[in-house]
């Protein structure tokens, strides 16, 4: 009988607690988007409210660039890091966040500003 409780509030419960994580739903630029001028702020949109514990950008010829944290653990919807002047390159940016329910999510993107 036990067995069957928890059976049952475990098949109730866990698909509940999967629909809660706040995966990243869009950024500007977008992954793997070349853009022709370098962005102001790279801007990301999750499904739920997250808080970006960590965010890094580097260049391929840049190497890691220096970023401010006043982005960092605020908790949003939509989060728009702003950006240094960026030059031609290949840029790769990895993040981390805390969606509203304590899962920690992850990702990273990348993109491309053209010389002109």
């Amino acid at each position: 009988m036990t067995r069957l409780i928890l059976a049952m509030f475990l098949s109730l419960s866990l698909p509940h607690l999967a629909a809660a994580h706040s995966p990243l739903l869009s950024s500007s630029p977008a992954d793997g988007e070349a853009v022709a001028a370098a962005p102001d702020a790279l801007k990301m949109r999750f499904k739920g409210r997250a808080r970006l514990v960590r965010f890094t950008l580097s260049g391929e010829a840049a190497g890691d660039i220096a970023l401010g944290r006043d982005h960092l653990m605020i908790e949003s919807q939509t989060h728009s890091i702003t950006l240094p002047d960026l030059a031609a390159d290949d840029y790769q940016v990895r993040w981390r966040a805390m969606s509203a329910d304590g899962h920690v999510i992850k990702g990273g993107l990348s993109f491309t500003i053209h010389a002109k």
